[in-house]
């Protein structure tokens, strides 16, 4: 078998890293011979596997200007030239690109390009395509955008998109969230009381926050009490969330029975082993100098996809953008 020289040298300055050399002699060796475009096209996916964007898009713009190249070869080289602009931040022109786009993961790539330029109902819809077309789950994609709509919107059409975003991630604690903070501004408090019920029943909260806003929605309904009995129920059927054992134990104190308090605190102990936020909360029980030095540093969630450490609990991760994925630790 013959081989082209220009190819191997381009391969050559590739492995030296030389890629202005070898984009050069894998051009050559494009034009040389028709089925030489897949070495340009290789030298075209190193610059971007390097982030130089604007070499790889100058590879692939000069394959697709050849008047030989047949139409399956131009919406594979079309395609491509839109995962080059998205990587380089290109969202508006990687979209016009990626309509092409017929394989799953090309397809997914522009529902993320949608994504990025804020068109959330397009990019659910075009989520629910893929998912039926491919028969594949992107039900946590689908609820996302839906729930970014409703972000976005009030009234009604809100209403209507916390409905959607529900159907798809029914335990998301923002998207609940939502629709409890929708029905209690409607004025529909006996149905938030049963939405928090619910909420609390799927463990949902991650906060102290959360607690204390439920705890002023039974307190506006004055029903105080039934909030701390829902409370203790989780507690007794093994509920592993911290902040029902943090609330326990405060409404205890503030009825001043510290030796009741501190056994709530002791059985998330024994159950769980220990939590920063536990360990916080035990210090108005019991005070330990090292105890405290240990707390004062420390983080109390942690993402469950890069597994950075935080202090304060956000709805999507502020390094790897995942989300609902911090932990309490």
């Amino acid at each position: 078998m013959k081989y082209s020289i220009e190819f191997i040298k381009g391969l050559s300055a590739l492995t030296e890293g030389d890629y202005e050399k070898a984009s050069v002699h894998l051009k050559n060796a494009s034009l040389e011979r028709g089925d030489r475009i897949e070495a340009y096209f290789a030298a075209g996916l190193v610059f971007r596997k390097n982030k130089q964007y604007d070499r790889a898009t100058y590879v692939l713009e000069s394959i697709l200007r050849s008047a030989d190249i047949d139409p399956s070869t131009k919406r594979a080289l079309t395609v491509e030239l839109g995962r080059v602009m998205f990587d380089a931040g290109n969202y508006t022109i990687a979209h016009s690109l990626l309509e092409m786009a017929t394989d799953k993961d090309s397809s997914i790539l522009r529902a993320k390009t949608l994504r990025r330029l804020n068109k959330f109902e397009e990019a659910a819809n075009t989520y629910k395509a893929i998912a039926k077309a491919e028969k594949i789950n992107l039900d946590d994609e689908i609820g996302y955008c839906y729930y970014r709509c409703a972000l976005e919107t009030s009234g009604s059409r809100q209403s209507k998109f916390i409905k959607n975003a529900l159907k798809y991630i029914p335990k998301s604690r923002c998207i609940n969230m939502m629709h409890i903070d929708n029905n209690i501004a409607a004025g529909k408090s006996s149905k938030a009381l049963v939405d928090i019920e619910r909420f609390m029943s799927e463990e949902l909260p991650v906060s102290m926050d959360d607690m204390l806003k439920f705890q002023t929605v039974f307190f506006d309904m004055k029903r105080t009490e039934e909030m701390f009995r829902l409370v203790m129920k989780r507690i007794q059927e093994g509920s592993s969330n911290p902040f029902f054992y943090i609330f326990a134990m405060n409404r205890l104190l503030q009825g001043e029975n510290p030796e009741k308090a501190m056994e709530i605190i002791d059985l998330y102990l024994e159950r769980f082993g220990f939590n920063n936020s536990i360990a916080k909360a035990s210090l108005k029980l019991r005070g330990n100098k090292f105890l405290e030095l240990l707390i004062e540093d420390a983080n109390f969630y942690r993402c469950s996809n890069c597994e950075s450490e935080f202090k304060i609990y956000t709805d999507a991760c502020t390094n790897c953008q995942a989300f609902e994925t911090l932990r309490p630790i």
